[in-house]
């Protein structure tokens, strides 16, 4: 039996669907768990095997109550989902090896860089990738020239995140939070790649997809492009990172030069995409955690499908 446990599985049902699916084609024995703080309102506890009741990531007992779960389930697989969690599962790495779990998420160094806007536009610049001007409230130039776009230095998805037009716009935003950071503007196509790493860091399969719209965060409308410069800085960007498994990378094309945004090193929503394209996470994932050898991929995979998403309901 091979054993899949995500984390904060909450809405993530098209997710859940593919794995499924994935491994039911294989003709695998395998099962799918999840794990929720409230199991019974997660949409996708009811699409896994069976989800398990979990602390809140803030509570002491969190690490420990899911090292249980693993270990009585003889989980083979663990894909955190949630970014607050990523750190403390990180700090016990050791603990979930030691049972034979391959814990997918990158090293400390890079949930950093990942997690810290300002770090990351660092990362950018120090190894030469376009990205727009940062600053925080401290270092404003005075001629600074508007709109600008202003951002929390840390959090999930684009909360927080908006176009500023007037200097006394900023200086209101800035009162509430001195977290922010302020970015020149650019204006222009959005793209976000799905790409996946090995475990040595080894960049295997890259796939943008424009994002055609975004409702509270998360892509609803998105089409697979082939744009192959941005499969090859993809590539750089994640293996000069050194992140491992799925990372989604963010960028703008403004018909002149392609700024790189940020860099999640996790599953974006919009993955299904890419899996649907044809890059076979679950497929890709079961060979890495039987350390079986792959190939990189790169360009291979459905050019221009679109998705649309829409709501559906669980009733129970």
């Amino acid at each position: 039996m091979f054993t899949v446990l995500f984390t904060s599985i909450g809405r993530r049902v098209e997710l859940v669907r593919a794995f499924k699916k994935s491994y039911e084609t294989m003709a695998l024995k395998a099962q799918i768990l999840g794990v929720d703080a409230e199991p019974s309102f997660a949409p996708a506890s009811y699409f896994v095997d069976r989800c398990f009741k979990v602390p809140k990531v803030d509570d002491e007992s969190y690490v420990d109550t899911l090292l249980g779960i693993c270990r009585a389930e003889k989980v083979d697989l663990l894909i955190p989902l949630f970014e607050p969690e990523f750190s403390l599962l990180e700090a016990k790495r050791y603990e979930f090896e030691r049972l034979g779990i391959l814990l997918l998420l990158s090293k400390r160094q890079v949930l950093e860089i990942c997690q810290d806007k300002l770090q990351t536009y660092c990362f950018f610049t120090s190894h030469k990738i376009k990205t727009p001007e940062t600053w925080n409230k401290t270092n404003l130039p005075k001629d600074i020239s508007f709109p600008i776009f202003v951002k929390p230095r840390k959090g999930m998805g684009s909360r927080g995140a908006q176009r500023v037009d007037t200097l006394k716009q900023l200086e209101f935003i800035i009162q509430q939070d001195v977290e922010l950071l302020i970015q020149e503007f650019v204006p222009g196509k959005e793209y976000t790649l799905d790409i996946l790493a090995d475990l040595e860091g080894q960049v295997l399969s890259v796939v943008p997809r424009e994002r055609l719209e975004v409702r509270a965060g998360e892509v609803s409308k998105s089409r697979t492009v082939y744009r192959r410069d941005l499969i090859e800085q993809g590539k750089y960007i994640v293996e000069k990172l050194g992140a491992i498994g799925p990372v989604t990378a963010q960028c703008i094309d403004n018909g002149k030069d392609v700024y790189w945004l940020e860099v999640n090193p996790r599953f974006g929503g919009g993955v299904p995409l890419a899996i649907q394209a044809g890059v076979d996470y679950p497929l890709l994932l079961y060979q890495m955690v039987r350390k079986q050898s792959i190939q990189p991929f790169l360009g291979q995979y459905n050019h221009d499908l679109t998705m649309l998403r829409y709501d559906q309901a669980v009733y129970f």
